[in-house]
């Protein structure tokens, strides 16, 4: 089954959308984008300070503090769909960008981009929320469960006949975020982290069978966190040095995929906290494996 994939991101500062804006024009490094296919990307306006301006000029200057300054959607389809790279992808983005301009009108979309050099193409378009009553009103449009639900409905039945489909109406799932798409997508491939806990041996005490549940956990995690790390730093290396063969290249950059698409749509800042996320538990894996190792020995 492919689906339809409409995602949303709430923007309340000119930081936020200042970030976000130099993610989606490549401003800053980012890993997960092939730079040789970059040119292949398409925005409709020509720079990130062009679209900040855009936003500014349709905001009204009476507002709430914590108000939503701007929607950030991102639009796409299932990475098998068979439309990819034919004349469907162009229908489609065509398609979700009309959706677009008459859900909020094209007046209060600052602009809207195509990435062709990420595994998966999608849209990104920032959107100022202004109601009919031409109040900043986010909720208007992504207030409750009911109108998350009509608006991923009205969207699939937009590119239904491209062979596309929604998810399960009614479904229990909560509506995901972008960054919460991309966190689920890293987190059901191939670096999910699961540990066994050994069973108890008869009689054993309990600080004797905590020792070992600790030391078989770590045993379990170490590898897949060491591995992970060491698959970034290789797929790093090789991404810089020219001379690294093209098939090796390409294997890494499959290895580490779930990675790339879990930080597409994050900001650099974001990005970094997830490399010291990473090296931090590596640490404290090493940490925790010699203190157990000494325990056992005392």
């Amino acid at each position: 089954m492919n689906y339809a994939i409409l995602r949303t991101a709430k923007l309340k500062t000119m930081g936020n959308i200042g970030g976000s804006l130099a993610h989606n024009y490549r401003t800053i490094e980012t890993p997960n984008a092939d730079p040789n296919l970059t040119p292949k990307n398409h925005h409709t306006v020509t720079s990130p300070e062009v679209v900040k301006q855009a936003i500014k000029d349709r905001l009204p200057e009476k507002r709430r503090s914590d108000a939503v300054l701007c929607i950030e959607y991102l639009i796409t389809a299932s990475p098998e769909w068979e439309g990819w790279g034919k004349s469907q992808e162009t229908d489609f983005f065509k398609r979700a960008s009309l959706w677009l301009i008459g859900k909020h009108g094209a007046e209060n979309i600052a602009g809207m981009s195509i990435h062709r050099d990420v595994s998966t193409p999608h849209l990104v378009a920032y959107v100022v929320p202004i109601d009919q009553k031409g109040k900043l009103n986010c909720k208007d449009f992504l207030g409750g469960r009911v109108k998350l639900n009509q608006m991923q409905t009205d969207f699939a039945n937009t590119v239904a006949d491209l062979g596309l489909t929604r998810g399960k109406e009614g479904s229990k799932a909560k509506h995901t975020s972008i960054k919460e798409y991309y966190h689920d997508i890293n987190h059901a491939r191939d670096f999910t982290i699961k540990a066994v806990a050994p069973k108890p041996e008869m009689f054993e005490s309990k600080a004797r069978y905590g020792e070992k549940v600790t030391a078989a956990v770590i045993e379990q995690v170490e590898p897949t966190v060491k591995a992970a790390n060491s698959i970034l730093a290789d797929y790093e290396k090789a991404r810089m040095d020219k001379s690294v063969a093209e098939g090796s290249y390409d294997t890494l950059k499959k290895r580490v995929e779930p990675y790339l698409v879990a930080t597409d749509g994050l900001n650099q800042e974001e990005i970094v906290r997830i490399n010291e996320a990473m090296q931090l538990e590596s640490r404290k894996i090493a940490v925790e494996r010699d203190k157990t190792e000494k325990a056992i020995k005392a």
